[in-house]
């Protein structure tokens, strides 16, 4: 029983020293981000410029794109084969006119001049198409 004792006041008195040297052992301290915070606002420049490359990227490819489309379709339907009657009907349509007032102007029907329209947004650039 006594060495029971002895070893108990031992453990206590064990105890007592290590909160006395060292009292932030049992607590938890609160932990410093600061290291966390740099690491992720590097990580945030870099994904920025990352995207700011992905988004050049992406234009360059745009325009190459419309180039392309510009190259196919003067290939397909150069200005010269289309008709007097077409040409103008785009070039008012271009103003802004609507079709009846273009069909009057023309004297075409209105769904003549509504077809001319219709298939022509078919071919409009992709530059003017967003």
């Amino acid at each position: 029983m006594e060495f029971f004792l002895v070893f108990m006041l031992g453990m206590a008195l064990a105890v007592v020293i290590l909160f006395v040297a060292r009292p932030n052992l049992f607590t938890r301290t609160n932990q410093d981000f600061a290291f966390f915070e740099v690491m992720l606002e590097e990580a945030i420049v870099e994904l920025e410029e990352k995207q700011q490359e992905f988004l050049e990227e992406i234009e360059q490819q745009r325009a190459a794109l419309l180039e392309l489309h510009g190259q196919l379709r003067e290939a397909y339907a150069p200005k010269e084969a289309q008709s007097p009657k077409v040409l103008a009907v785009l070039e008012l349509a271009r103003e802004g006119q609507d079709a009846a007032v273009i069909a009057k102007r023309l004297g075409l029907g209105t769904g003549e001049v509504q077809l001319i329209m219709e298939l022509e947004k078919d071919w409009k650039p992709l530059a003017q198409s967003e």
